[in-house]
């Protein structure tokens, strides 16, 4: 791991990318999740994905993706901290893109303790008090309604983070949320999904869902932003938390065929 992130940092970062407003507008247009959004929300996520690019260092290793595309990703790594604000991912200053899957050794739990290793794949990984680290094919499909989304999964384990530097399910407090009724309804809504699949029943949400609330967290906020009537169905009280916590409501925009095509298998 280490020899990777030596030759890592010595790559040269890609410079900043300038989109022209037409361009912007453009791109917002053209992703499913972000249709819906009133005139004053777009301006505003334009500004933040604007912004993202200026200030985080987007490092990129076998891609060379274009402007417009590294904009078509900032508007939805942006989407999350649409009514948060930048500030929000300041625990992190670099998102690094790669062409293919990160293979490594993981270790396997048992009761708290590791029993073992084996070869993982990852298509995304977030760092603690490093970078977020993305496969750039995998990138290029998010933004539909699909229940996918591995921008936001990633940067969703960001936002744990802040809370004390490691992903748990707990991000930082909200306003009108205590941390009491935030870990009730989390760790009730994860056990729920646990119990099913201990049961053998089918899953609404992958499967990794059940490794730990924070991965529980990470895939029910994918799911929030591009499935969100699925989630409202699934997990209402859920739903309602992120929805104040985010303070959007997208379940409001997501188109009913969308919703009934992924119901049906897509």
């Amino acid at each position: 791991m280490m020899r990777w992130w030596h030759w890592l940092c010595g790559k040269k970062r890609d410079e900043r990318p300038e989109l022209s407003a037409e361009t912007w507008r453009d791109l917002v247009c053209s992703i499913p999740i972000l249709q819906g959004l009133t005139e004053a929300e777009q301006q505003q996520l334009i500004r933040l994905a604007g912004s993202f690019l200026q200030q985080k260092s987007i490092t990129c290793l076998g891609v060379r993706p274009t402007p417009r595309q590294l904009g078509w990703m900032a508007l939805q790594a942006c989407l999350p901290i649409l009514y948060l604000g930048l500030d929000w991912y300041r625990n992190f200053y670099e998102v690094i893109l790669l062409p293919d899957p990160i293979e490594r050794m993981d270790p396997v739990w048992l009761d708290d303790q590791v029993m073992g290793a084996e070869l993982g794949s990852h298509l995304g990984e977030a760092w603690e008090q490093g970078p977020v680290v993305l496969v750039w094919p995998e990138v290029l499909h998010d933004g539909q309604w699909d229940g996918y989304h591995l921008v936001i999964h990633e940067l969703v384990h960001k936002l744990d983070m802040l809370a004390g530097g490691v992903a748990n399910g707990m991000p930082p407090e909200r306003s009108g949320i205590a941390i009491a009724e935030w870990q009730s309804v989390v760790e009730g809504a994860y056990q729920r999904l646990c119990e099913r699949a201990a049961e053998g029943e089918s899953l609404w949400l992958d499967e990794q869902a059940c490794e730990g609330t924070d991965e529980y967290l990470a895939i029910a906020c994918e799911t929030f932003f591009t499935q969100p009537q699925r989630l409202y169905q699934q997990e209402a009280e859920l739903y309602r938390l992120l929805a104040r916590w985010f303070a959007q409501d997208p379940k409001s925009r997501q188109p009913t065929a969308a919703f009934c095509s992924f119901s049906l298998g897509r």
